[in-house]
């Protein structure tokens, strides 16, 4: 089996690429079997060096914070579908560090550089519509939200064979002042969405996108997550409210259609999963999002959080 995983560790202004190793306390994603490595073309310093601009190849553009990981897994077993197309499966991920002393200073340096997910959404390649939405500023989509600490946005939309499917979202870490005698708190979000295109001429077919966040650090325990369990929508396409409220205050709406969502939520990994098959365009778009917070004991000074958007397509490709 061949493995691929690609690794590009983001600094202010120096982008090292590729590696095969991950931070301490750091889990890389698993490995696939196929040869997907988007390569590294560029690195650009964003504000005032805090966050960084990746371009890579195959039409992925990256926004994250200056410390941020990120990797790129795939997963070609050989599958075809009935009518003879291949299925390919695609992530990828970036990995945010938090300190426990320095939420409250990271949210406040956030603020004062003149970042924001809007922002960043834009920097990664959105349309403003689209930026509106990931940053939740459209038709009143945000209904409340703790200081944003650091955020990012993972623009995927992939040029060969077909530049109109799109798989994109963008993250937010959060901070949590709340702590006790044996614990420290984090919590974060991710929301992903995209389209399928028409198989023939060269499109392909969306069969499942997700966006997941996982927590890495000794001790990590998801202790809240929304959505909790698997969820659908009575009408063919609505809107679903994501809230914490035990720890923080977070609350939105975002986009749920009649297929539904999967949902994973374990110890350290809160995933959210559409499945089902959009081949129509931007007309034809289906979203995923979640959010989660976390324990961690005081000897564990810090945590990574991993936004991770993965999508599924099937083309005569």
């Amino acid at each position: 089996m061949r493995l691929s995983r690609a690794l590009a560790v983001a600094a202010a202004g120096l982008v090292v690429a590729p590696l095969l190793t991950s931070g301490s306390g750091l889990a890389a994603p698993a490995a696939g079997s196929n040869t997907w490595q988007p390569a590294l073309i560029s690195t650009e310093p964003l504000y005032d060096g805090s966050a960084v601009r990746m371009r890579y190849t195959e039409g992925i553009t990256v926004v994250a914070g200056a410390g941020a990981k990120v990797y790129f897994t795939s997963s070609d077993s050989g599958r075809m579908t009935s009518d003879g197309r291949r299925v390919h499966n695609r992530s990828v991920q970036v990995s945010e560090p938090q300190g426990v002393s320095r939420g409250g200073a990271a949210a406040a340096k956030y603020a004062d550089t003149g970042r924001s997910v809007y922002s960043d959404a834009v920097a990664a390649g959105f349309s403003p519509a689209k930026a509106r939405q990931q940053a939740r500023t459209q038709d009143g989509a945000l209904l409340a939200e703790p200081p944003i600490a650091a955020s990012g946005c993972v623009y995927s939309e992939t040029n060969y064979p077909d530049s109109d499917f799109e798989w994109s979202g963008c993250y937010r870490l959060y901070n949590v002042d709340d702590a006790d005698a044996n614990a420290w708190y984090g919590a974060g979000s991710g929301t992903a969405h995209g389209w399928g295109t028409g198989v023939l001429g060269g499109g392909k077919e969306l069969q499942k996108g997700y966006s997941e966040v996982s927590w890495s650090g000794s001790g990590a325990e998801i202790i809240e997550a929304s959505p909790a369990a698997n969820t659908t929508s009575s009408s063919n396409c609505g809107t679903f409210t994501v809230g914490l409220s035990q720890i923080v205050e977070l609350s939105y709406q975002t986009p749920l259609c009649k297929d539904g969502w999967w949902v994973t939520w374990n110890p350290t990994v809160h995933k959210v999963e559409w499945h089902g098959a959009s081949a129509g365009g931007s007309n034809d778009s289906r979203s995923a999002s979640g959010a989660s917070t976390v324990r961690l004991p005081w000897s564990t000074p810090t945590v990574y959080m991993n936004y991770r958007i993965g999508w599924t397509y099937a083309c005569f490709c």
